[in-house]
Order: C-alpha cells, then sequence, then structure tokens
C-alpha cells in the first residue's frame, strides 16, 4: 500500500454521511489519519462511522453540523480541536441540490444553495485555516462539481464560485505551507445522487425514471466506465498527501474522459 505519509493527521469532512464525502473518509481513514464526519442528519453520520471503523480501524468522531449556521461550524470545529488537538486536512463536500434551470428555481432556491454549498465551504475554510497555519502545513481540498463549466441552474454558478474561492485561499495561504485545490466530479456517474437526477429529469420530459436510468447506463464514457464514489476520493486523497505539496490552486477534473473540452 502507498504511505502518503498523512498518518495522524486530522481530517474534517464535510457532508461525510454518504456518497463521495463518505468514500474521502474512508480513503483518509485507511491511511491512519483521525476522521471527523459531519453533515445534518446524526444516524446517517453514525452509520458512516461504523462502516469507516469496522473498514479501517481508524479513529472516526461524529459530528452533526448544518453548514449554513456559522455558530454551527465553529462549534464543530471547536470539538474536532477538543477531541484531536486540531485540523490539518479539510475536504469540503456538503452540499443541498435543488434541480431546476435558472428561471425555473426562485431568488430563494439561489440563495439557499449559495449559503449551504459556497458559503458552507468559506464558513468552514475561515474556521480551520488559523488551525493549519501554526503548524505551518494543511491541505484544503474543495469539492466542486463540473456544472461550474457547463452552467445550468445555480449549480453551475455556485461550483464556479468554489473554484474562484479555493484559487483566493490558495494564492493567500501558499507561504503558510498550506495548499488549497479543488476536485471535479462530473461526466457520467454511478453516485447517491444519480437517482434524484433521474426524477427530475422524468418531471422535465415526461419519460418514466426507469428509460431514464437505462439509458444513464448505456452512457458508457470513453474509458469503458462511470465513474463512482471512490474515484474522485482517490485524488482527495492524493492532494491531502505530502507528495501532492507543490499543487495549489488547480481545479482536477475527474469525469472518466467524458469532457471534451481543451483549457490552455
Amino acid at each position: 500500500m502507498i504511505d502518503y505519509g498523512i498518518a495522524g493527521k486530522t481530517a474534517i469532512v464535510t457532508g461525510g454521511s454518504r456518497g463521495i464525502g463518505r468514500a474521502c473518509a474512508m480513503a483518509l481513514a485507511s491511511q491512519g489519519v483521525n476522521v471527523a464526519i459531519t453533515a445534518r442528519r446524526e444516524n446517517l453520520l453514525e452509520e458512516a462511522a461504523a462502516d469507516i471503523r469496522k473498514e479501517t480501524g481508524g479513529k472516526v468522531l461524529v459530528v452533526p453540523a448544518d453548514m449554513t449556521s456559522t455558530e454551527d461550524v465553529k462549534g464543530m470545529v471547536a470539538k474536532v480541536v477538543a477531541e484531536f488537538g486540531g485540523v490539518d486536512i479539510l475536504v469540503n463536500n456538503a452540499a443541498s441540490f435543488p434541480y431546476g434551470t435558472a428561471l425555473q428555481l426562485s431568488v430563494d432556491d439561489w440563495i439557499a444553495h449559495f449559503n449551504v454549498k459556497a458559503f458552507g465551504y468559506l464558513r468552514t475554510m475561515f474556521e480551520v485555516y488559523p488551525l493549519m497555519q501554526k503548524n505551518h502545513w494543511g491541505r484544503i481540498i474543495n469539492i466542486a462539481g463540473q456544472a461550474a463549466r457547463a452552467g445550468g441552474g445555480s449549480a453551475g454558478a455556485n461550483n464556479s464560485a468554489i473554484i474562484n474561492m479555493t484559487k483566493a485561499f490558495a494564492l493567500d495561504l501558499a507561504k503558510d505551507g498550506i495548499t488549497a485545490n479543488a476536485v471535479h466530479p462530473g461526466g457520467p456517474a454511478d453516485t447517491d445522487r444519480e437517482p434524484m437526477k433521474h426524477e427530475y429529469d422524468s418531471l422535465q420530459t415526461g419519460r418514466s425514471v426507469e428509460e431514464i436510468a437505462a439509458e444513464a447506463a448505456r452512457n458508457i464514457p470513453p474509458i469503458g466506465r462511470r465513474i463512482v464514489s471512490a474515484d474522485p476520493a482517490k485524488i482527495v486523497l492524493f492532494l491531502a498527501s505530502m507528495q501532492a505539496d507543490c499543487i495549489t490552486g488547480e481545479t482536477l477534473a475527474i469525469n472518466a474522459g467524458a469532457d471534451r473540452t481543451v483549457i490552455y
């Protein structure tokens, strides 16, 4: 097994109860990282923590919190520090995802989406970076979907904002030994959000959920399979490692080759 050099470090994974967040927590715990997982629903967090402990034997702290609440975020970070002594790695993944076009969503929908995701990420980054500065080492990794490239609804604007925030933090914190990067899952994906997408597409098109799901299953990207939650988690683990100390301010796309965009 690869030694990523982060055993004994402490990580917070927001949105860590399922999907990509849970996979990231599992990957970090497998490397001996103390992991705190946070989300709103404690029962799902406890289930995830039990699975991670069983699989890795690692230390997993469950801290329920609402990312729209600055008080909750502050309290969550304080509990992690009390338990593990600090925070070295932050994986921002928590999200609330309203489906709809730009005009279908109300202003309140847009604001609520930004408050959970972009501003939720911002709240946690502001709480943890001073802790990282004390040790002159840290890793901030933000999950930002590829709607940032394609646009549509509030998702494109939200994820684009996260990428820009990531770059800003990377530039300001580079002198402190802290890196900040974004991971860009996208393309045909077999994750826990896919059923919600099928239901939305069904309502918009009048086609059955089963028909849409079957079509998605046939939509195989160039590598011959769709991505799963463990795929972006592998990249998160690398970016959290000692080997990635010269990578900062970047956005890495994990899309199984589905994106044909060329960026110079």
